[in-house]
């Protein structure tokens, strides 16, 4: 069996599956209130610093929330977010970690002046203009509780997959297929929505005042829209609790 027979045997799964999400479309000749690093622009209030290394913050991204695409109901709040991180990030804070102190995400009324003097340099300016949609598809780390079950044999380098719902079993196939992906895999990039796409494993955060496991809002990638490298061309998310949606976390992980 080929990778298209793979992909097709498992069409009406994945459609059961499938996230809307959205690539961010950018252009430095225009202005917009959602960005990609630069300078803040409206005031967040007391210049963030981080809490284990005391360095001041740096701006990662910034969204309108007010002005996502309108099929992402995602029940933000009004205004725009901020997301501030360790402009350090030598190894010593504990920036990959959600809740860690090492991140800040700073709530912002719009109308604000921008500030007046920045205490560290900006990473590069990146306008988001518009978001195209695409349809995002779950990471192989989640295949298993979504139904799709796989049995390794390393030794023959063959693989088994099998399906709950609908009912699917392929046998004895080639390892070297990559079978998992042949499933179904998560978006690599930035994007709003969808699906994560895991590097290590699922890491969803749980919300600190209910417990609930938080949504993805952004998967901000290494060198992608922004130049910045998380680790080893590692992949960060940024979450938000369905309950409470002011309660946000950010983490990452590479290889």
């Amino acid at each position: 069996m080929d990778t298209a027979r793979i992909t097709e045997a498992f069409a009406t799964w994945r459609a059961r599956h499938v996230r809307p999400a959205w690539k961010p479309l950018t252009d430095d000749r225009g202005s917009s209130l959602s960005q990609f690093g630069g300078q803040p622009s409206s005031e967040p209030g007391t210049w963030p610093a981080c809490g284990q290394c005391g360095s001041p913050m740096r701006l990662l991204l910034q969204l309108d929330l007010e002005n996502l695409p309108a099929e992402f109901n995602g029940r933000l709040p009004d205004g725009l977010m901020q997301l501030f991180y360790c402009s350090v990030d030598d190894g010593r804070c504990d920036t990959w970690a959600p809740f860690s102190g090492a991140q800040e995400i700073v709530f912002s009324p719009k109308g604000r002046p921008p500030p007046a003097a920045t205490p560290v340099t900006p990473l590069k300016l990146a306008p988001i203009q518009a978001w195209r949609r695409f349809e995002d598809t779950p990471d192989p780390e989640e295949h298993g509780s979504l139904g799709v079950h796989y049995e390794y044999d390393y030794e023959a380098k063959r693989v088994h997959v099998t399906c709950d719902d609908p009912r699917i079993r392929l046998q004895n196939l080639d390892m070297a297929l990559n079978v998992a992906e042949c499933v179904s895999a998560a978006a690599l990039g930035d994007k709003l929505g969808g699906w994560p796409y895991w590097i290590q494993g699922v890491e969803y955060p749980k919300c600190t005042e209910c417990g609930t496991v938080m949504n993805l809002l952004v998967q901000i990638d290494s060198d992608d829209h922004l130049p910045y490298m998380f680790g080893d061309r590692g992949c960060a998310h940024l979450t938000y609790c369905p309950n409470h949606p002011r309660i946000m976390a950010f983490g990452w992980a590479c290889g």
